[in-house]
């Protein structure tokens, strides 16, 4: 069979038609401006980056992402990034001061509903691609801290330190400068006074004097 000329794949979400095979820096070469790096796309997985050198076999509609710069909006404001794919972490990290957590995120979609980024979500970028935040509503969550003690805590965005400043108000016998953990499967597992996390109902937490050994 002769080699086909005219194979569909996607470089950035944009179609370009390329040959059966080709080089990490031939496929870098196709954008503009051309990029640093290439990946290639691999679904419930992490992206395979492409060397220079790599010669790819190519079949119809791969896609590949390049840390080419893109421009993107949060709330009307430009922002440059260099990558294809940013993490919903990430992406509330772009602006300075980050997007804060007890807000929402959400693409907006011309003539169609736009689209909120769940947590955790990985999201493909292109150039242009705007976004939008807005305060979420919040929800009560009812937690237990050592074992019998009921806390609801406002909102699903805490830090320890907020989980033992609820505590404390609702009468848990508890000081602020005690540690604080969260029970992951069978662990415990330490959460810092400043670290972000999102609570979920009857999350179990422990905090315990820092000289208790026991």
């Amino acid at each position: 069979m002769a080699p086909q000329d005219n194979i569909k794949i996607y470089i950035d979400g944009d179609p370009i038609t390329v040959k059966q095979r080709v080089t990490g820096a031939q496929l870098a070469a196709l954008v503009s401006p051309a990029a640093d790096n290439v990946w290639l796309d691999i679904a419930d997985a992490q992206d395979e980056p492409i060397a220079p050198t790599e010669t790819v076999a190519i079949e119809h509609n791969m896609r590949f992402y390049t840390d080419r710069p893109r421009t993107i909006y949060i709330d009307k404001v430009p922002y440059q990034v260099r990558t294809g794919v940013l993490t919903e972490t990430q992406l509330r990290d772009v602006p300075t001061p980050p997007v804060p957590d007890d807000y929402g995120i959400w693409k907006d979609i011309p003539d169609d509903l736009d689209d909120p980024i769940k947590e955790g979500e990985v999201v493909h970028i292109a150039d242009g691609d705007r976004f939008f935040t807005k305060a979420l509503p919040k929800k009560e969550l009812r937690v237990i801290v050592n074992r019998k003690h009921t806390v609801t805590l406002h909102g699903a965005r805490q830090t320890g330190l907020s989980v033992k400043e609820a505590a404390i108000a609702q009468g848990v016998p508890i000081q602020l400068d005690f540690l604080v953990s969260r029970k992951t499967g069978a662990k415990f597992e330490p959460i810092g006074d400043d670290e972000r996390i999102r609570v979920h109902n009857d999350d179990e937490f422990r905090a315990v004097d820092g000289d208790d050994n026991s």
